[in-house]
């Protein structure tokens, strides 16, 4: 069975990398992207690519250019997103943006960890 990928998008270094050694400590493989538009890249090129933990507010590409992007593109459009942010707006996001789950900054691991289960398994 081929292994699924979590896309982990975020424009601050730390917060990227930390949250993909803590995935690849639970046993899921992840990649990685800092903006919007390395993220379409990614998850067009990557047919393993289960679920998208995204951030929205990036210099540049940001999270809400990605996800109209992707829901634009029917080869990747129900590829499910996890948006987490720091925004008090949230309530509305997962009608407007159409996205699975939102998570508030700062996230606690363990409810990240059970949202991406939700969507995605892993190898061990």
């Amino acid at each position: 069975m081929t292994q699924s990928v979590v896309l982990i998008v975020d424009d601050v270094d730390a917060t990227r990398t930390g949250l993909a050694e803590l995935l690849q400590l639970l046993g899921y493989e992840t990649e990685e992207a800092a903006n919007g538009v390395e993220a379409l890249r990614r998850l067009r090129a990557n047919p393993r690519i289960a679920v998208v933990v995204l951030d929205l507010v990036m210099p540049g590409a940001s999270g809400y250019w990605f996800r109209e992007q992707q829901l634009k593109d029917p080869a990747i459009a129900n590829i499910p997103v996890v948006v987490f942010t720091g925004s008090e707006t949230s309530d509305v996001l997962p009608r407007t943006l159409k996205v699975a789950e939102v998570l508030h900054k700062p996230v606690r691991a363990d409810a990240l960890c059970e949202a991406i289960a939700r969507y995605c398994q892993p190898a061990r």
